[in-house]
Parts: C-alpha cells; sequence; structure tokens
C-alpha cells in the first residue's frame, strides 16, 4: 500500500499539480517565455526605434524630433526572422525580440533615406500617421507626409517642406484629426484633416509613438551613423504634459532599422548608431495648442 500510495502521489503531481502550476505561473507573467526588463540604453534590431506612448487616452500628441547626425549606408527589405527572446514593458506586455536578415535594395528608395513618424492608434481602430522624411523632392528638401490606415487601405496627403528639427503633431478635436508641422514650436501649420469621430489616441498594441525607421513602403534603413533627439508630449485635457514613454522594441509600423541605440529619460529619447548613449540633451516644451 505504501508504494502504490507514492505512485500515485507522483503520478499526481506529474500530471495535475505540475502543469497546473506552470499554467498559474504564466498567467502572472513568470515562466514561459520568460520576459526581461527592459534594459537602458537598449539595442533595437529590425523595427523602428524610438519613443513608444504609455500614457492614458489623449485627444492630442506632440513630437519633438532633431536630427543631429545621420549617414545612410543602405535602404532595402526584411528577409527571415526569428524570435530571439522577450522583453517585459511598463504595461505588462510582452514584446517579442527578433532577428532576421536584411537586404540591402537600390530599388527599395532612391537616393536612400529614412523617416521620423509620429504614430497613433485610435480607439475606433484607425491608425494615423504624421511622417517625416518619407518623400524627397527634386532638389533633395524633405517632405512631409500624412497617412491613415483604415481596413486595412493606407490613404495619403503630402504636406510641406519641413526641416530636420521640428515638431510632428496629431489633434482630434469635434471628430476630425488634424495633421500639424512647427519649425519653431510656436506656430503649427495643420496641413491635412481627416474624420475619426469620437475617437481617442490610445497605447493599444504597441501602435502609438514617435520613431524612426525607413523611408517609407515598408522599406528599413541601415545606419553607418546617427543621432537623433525625440520628446513626446500628450493633451491632458488642460495643458501638455510629458508623455510616459518606453523603447519601441516592437511596433506595428512597416519601416524599420537593422540596428540602433535607444536611451530614454522621462519623456525624453536618444537613438543613436553605433555608440550607445546614456544621456539627453535638451529639449523644447511646446509652445502651442491644440
Amino acid at each position: 500500500m505504501g508504494l502504490a500510495k507514492d505512485i500515485a502521489l507522483g503520478l499526481l503531481i506529474v500530471f495535475i499539480l505540475l502543469p497546473l502550476a506552470i499554467i498559474i505561473l504564466t498567467l502572472v507573467g513568470v515562466g514561459v517565455p520568460h520576459a526581461h526588463p527592459v534594459p537602458n540604453p537598449v539595442e533595437v534590431n529590425y523595427t523602428a526605434a524610438g519613443l513608444l506612448y504609455m500614457g492614458p487616452p489623449t485627444k492630442a500628441l506632440a513630437g519633438y524630433y532633431c536630427v543631429y547626425q545621420v549617414q545612410v549606408a543602405s535602404d532595402g527589405w526584411l528577409g527571415n526572422c526569428n524570435t530571439t527572446g522577450y522583453v517585459s514593458l511598463p504595461n505588462g506586455v510582452t514584446a517579442p525580440i527578433r532577428e532576421c536578415t536584411f537586404n540591402p535594395s537600390q530599388q527599395a528608395y532612391s537616393p536612400p533615406g529614412y523617416s521620423i513618424q509620429l504614430n497613433a492608434q485610435l480607439s475606433n481602430g484607425l491608425w494615423l500617421q504624421n511622417v517625416w522624411g518619407s518623400a524627397w523632392s527634386s532638389n533633395g528638401s524633405i517632405l512631409l507626409e500624412n497617412a491613415v490606415l483604415k481596413n486595412g487601405e493606407l490613404q495619403y496627403w503630402a504636406g510641406p517642406p519641413a526641416e530636420p528639427c521640428g515638431w510632428l503633431v496629431i489633434v482630434i478635436s469635434n471628430g476630425i484629426a488634424y495633421f500639424g508641422y512647427s519649425s519653431d514650436g510656436v506656430n503649427v501649420d495643420w496641413y491635412a484633416s481627416y474624420p475619426v469621430g469620437n475617437a481617442t489616441i490610445t497605447n493599444f498594441l504597441m501602435n502609438t509613438g514617435l520613431v524612426i525607421g525607413g523611408p517609407g513602403s515598408g522599406a528599413g534603413v541601415d545606419f553607418n551613423k546617427l543621432y537623433v533627439v525625440f520628446s513626446l508630449w500628450y493633451w491632458n485635457g488642460t495643458a501638455w504634459a510629458p508623455a510616459p514613454v518606453t523603447p519601441t522594441l516592437t511596433t506595428n509600423t512597416a519601416e524599420f532599422v537593422t540596428h540602433a541605440w535607444t536611451y530614454v529619460s522621462g519623456n525624453n529619447g536618444v537613438v543613436s548608431w553605433p555608440e550607445p548613449v546614456n544621456s539627453t540633451i535638451s529639449t523644447p516644451r511646446p509652445g502651442f495648442t491644440p
């Protein structure tokens, strides 16, 4: 009887209690897969790099960017990818880390370039982009562009020329989304609008933030050198407030960088390559209102 009881107890542990324990540990974020905290600075690979918005629902975002140094090696396309690990984001989401192959191509974009994107996921499923650098004119100046993703289809509107340092703004007012650009942080050129209904900007699915990536059409960019500063603000109903952010280790925008370092402090960030940094520089506060 003693041996039979021991065997029964062993079977209970192996086939019932152990699987149950694994399920419980997985539900509380422990076990499989094991997610590590996000280091700072962190190396970002094969996704857009920058600031992921972790704040509350809002009606407006303002993203400051300044490109201090950039040298593009090539643009190209993403090849095969494999998940190599996971990290745990501040909102409890477990984000995959992947390693991919990169296929440089002169046909990806000519001349090769990159884009700065202010992306906003709306509560009604629409996804908005306010983009600097996605289009080049014949004289080499960089143009603004915005896009709306609706029912899986992107719709584009071109904007005015912009500068290497400036503000990208998305505001929802009376059911209309307005796309703006400011070169001085005071005056805003509201160059496009789109009806979105009674929607707010959310941090759902890691789709909202301020990032640098490839030039457009899903292309990626490989940098020889990069140093760009970001700052993200959200409208709290009465004033601009520093946005809670974390590095974008994964994001649903198609454009990507092959490799970059991202350092975050408060609502500020620096994306650099090939060396990481562990400090940010002073950035301005928005001098305009939605």
